[in-house]
């Protein structure tokens, strides 16, 4: 364990794409914002440097980037959700609760009622109530002059390269005003959702090619001795889940690992890229006494170095539900639709104890975590 330091400690968070299992992304973030505060209270410096999202992520990203402070992010990423939550007789089976999401959701989608124009749909809904949500829950003002980089993705439907929105700029690309129509490409799932036309192009949800956007998270933190970088992941998706006994339970499984696992693949390759690093370290301090590296060299071996301290924190928020040997406590099957009451509540709650345990040793700890 490293000796105390007084470091920076910059927070970068990556938020999946999941529907309805955006919930536990809110119970996370509020943890999150929580132990920065109790951080800051603390005497420590703590940043959030950027949030990354995408679909759902997106969503819950733009409410806290569009805030004026922690408090107001707090109350706008509660209140979405508390609008996204349907209501429904208590002595309605949950089934037919879970299932009311298909005839609509207040403030996010509706069914297509112009039947006569079925041959040409191109998506089942109508996502325009979501516009009025996201201006009444984002400070779009606030968002884009955030000293917090934000990134939504979306993919191109035509070209198929994946697109990402910032307030900052992203590769020396010319940044436009983010606005609702951003954050709505970002979460734009086909066949369900419309595309979303913006300049001209037209963007479906980013997740459909990478749910978990690290590296415009990564790309965003400082560089240099001074800083602690921390990158958190909420992943959305349980790694673990039983056997499927249906067609139904098979595609929700397709679905859960095509969605949920790019994540653990970026963490070993990070592991990979960390063994490359400390190879490099060992040669580069290997060279003689008196001995100079060439200033461009030295240059990309310090580079090389800053990222080698990014320590990554992977949520699995469904961790406390995966007692598979005792109970079929997964949410995977139907989770993207469910917005009942009893279950969102409960992913709000399970996604704030997760990340409080997650997180605690890294924002609150004197002493910095050693990195994967």
């Amino acid at each position: 364990m490293a000796e105390a330091t007084d470091k920076i400690t910059e927070i970068g968070l990556v938020l999946q794409g999941g529907g309805a299992l955006g919930a536990y992304e809110c119970g996370g973030v509020v943890a999150l914002l929580d132990l920065i505060d109790e951080a800051v209270s603390a005497g420590r410096t703590v940043v959030l440097k950027a949030v990354s999202g995408v679909s759902i992520g997106a969503i819950n990203a733009a409410c806290v980037v569009g805030a004026t402070d922690r408090a107001d992010a707090r109350r706008r990423i509660e209140a979405l959700w508390d609008d996204f939550t349907l209501i429904a007789p208590d002595f309605w089976p949950h089934a037919a609760q879970r299932d009311l999401a298909l005839f609509g959701l207040p403030g996010f989608y509706w069914p297509r009622s112009d039947y006569l124009n079925m041959t040409r749909w191109k998506s089942y809904y109508d996502t325009s109530p979501l516009r009025n949500t996201l201006e009444r829950y984002v400070d779009f003002a606030a968002l884009n002059k955030s000293p917090t980089q934000f990134f939504a993705t979306a993919v191109n439907v035509e070209s198929g390269e994946v697109t990402t929105f910032s307030n900052r700029r992203v590769n020396g690309e010319t940044v436009a005003a983010i606005d609702p129509l951003h954050i709505m490409a970002s979460g734009a799932l086909p066949p369900q959702f419309p595309w979303i036309t913006i300049g001209g192009q037209h963007y479906w949800d980013g997740g459909i090619v990478d749910n978990a956007p690290l590296d415009d998270a990564v790309n965003a933190f400082s560089q240099g001795d001074d800083v602690t970088r921390v990158l958190v992941v909420m992943n959305l998706y349980p790694l673990k889940a039983p056997l499927p006994q249906s067609m139904t339970e098979v595609d929700a499984r397709v679905h859960s690992l095509s969605y949920g696992n790019r994540m653990r693949q970026d963490r070993a390759i990070a592991n990979y890229f960390n063994q490359f690093i400390s190879i490099i370290e060992e040669l580069a301090d290997g060279v003689p006494d008196g001995v100079s590296l060439p200033p461009e060299l030295a240059r990309r071996v310090d580079w090389a170095r800053s990222f080698k301290t990014i320590q990554i924190v992977d949520i699995d928020m469904q961790e406390s539900l995966a007692r598979l040997d005792s109970e079929r406590r997964v949410d995977g099957e139907f989770g993207l639709r469910d917005f009942s009451a009893s279950t969102l509540n409960r992913r709000r709650q399970t996604g704030y104890a997760q990340a409080h345990k997650s997180l605690k040793p890294y924002i609150l700890s004197a002493q910095p975590v050693e990195p994967v």
